[in-house]
């Protein structure tokens, strides 16, 4: 239903954000348990440690860690942008849960590519370790920026018609109950006269008081709740509505800005991302030709 979706997809967004830092940490702490030994030895004393021979960039569990990283990260790239592009799978569940996928496969698989240089490149293998750093770099920049913009159930960009059709269906629901009329009324007199931000300073300095207004918006309608005879259901409903109005109100004060920032941001992270599969590409070809092999 509309009046609980923006709900729905915050407790999921909070669920995945959870997940996400549950299975970075996860791979972090078991990736330095594994091989803390060896990672704090120095590069010169390694090679007489009895299991240099597999903890060496070429040997088989760090290599290993290179090719199962760098699988992750080909498949997070190619499945994402093959939902985005390919329309016979625009059906296939929304296009922000396989930005999810995307997301923890592109953020895991670098952290095990990272493990497999055992904190040591050069050459190529350097440039390519760095333009994948700063394509995940990146990549957080450009989640940061696709949250702020507002989406339809399908997580397309919704127009200004749909934001506003959404709006006013969300004003008529809470103008059904005096309660909802005043909860309205706080969050209206909240919002009314923040300025458009023109910069992107001023826009990252507007998103951060946006976000202490939701906050302190909510505690009033909270309070104003607490002190109304209603059932919980019509309780429920209005705080939805309330959080789903908010939510609306503080993406459309910065979304022009906010999409010019992501346009540009597409700029940034394409080449970051060519030159990383160029230069990946290079060097799985010059060790295969000098003779590294894994289990194969």
């Amino acid at each position: 239903m509309n009046k609980t979706r923006d709900v729905g997809k915050s407790t999921s967004h909070h669920i995945f954000l959870f997940f996400l830092l549950f299975m970075t940490l996860s791979a972090l702490i078991s990736l330095s348990i594994i091989g803390w030994g060896y990672y704090l030895t120095p590069v010169q004393g390694r090679p007489f440690r009895p299991d240099y021979q597999s903890m060496r960039p070429s040997g088989v569990y760090s290599q290993g860690l290179g090719i199962i990283g760098s699988a992750m990260i080909i498949i997070g790239v190619i499945i994402y942008s093959s939902r985005k592009r390919i329309r016979a799978l625009w059906k296939l569940g929304s296009l922000s849960r396989w930005l999810e996928v995307h997301i923890i496969l592109c953020l895991i698989g670098p952290i095990l590519v990272v493990y497999h240089t055992t904190f040591k490149a050069g050459g190529i293998a350097a440039i390519s370790l760095w333009s994948m750093l700063s394509v995940v770099a990146s990549g957080v920049i450009g989640r940061f920026l696709y949250i702020q913009i507002p989406r339809n159930i399908r997580g397309h960009e919704m127009t200004g018609g749909e934001i506003d059709a959404q709006l006013q269906q969300i004003r008529e629901q809470m103008g059904a109950t005096d309660a909802g009329t005043r909860a309205a009324s706080i969050i209206d007199h909240a919002f009314q006269n923040i300025p458009t931000p023109s910069n992107v300073l001023q826009t990252l300095s507007t998103i951060i008081r946006l976000e202490r207004m939701r906050h302190s918006t909510m505690k009033q309608i909270h309070a104003l709740l607490s002190a109304e005879d209603l059932s919980n259901e019509k309780l429920h409903m209005i705080r939805s509505l309330s959080a789903s109005k908010i939510s609306l109100l503080r993406r459309t004060v910065v979304l022009r800005q906010i999409e010019r920032m992501f346009f540009y941001w597409h700029a940034i992270h394409l080449p970051f991302t060519i030159i990383m599969f160029l230069t990946l590409a290079a060097h799985v070809t010059v060790a295969y030709w000098l003779g590294y092999r894994w289990i194969f």
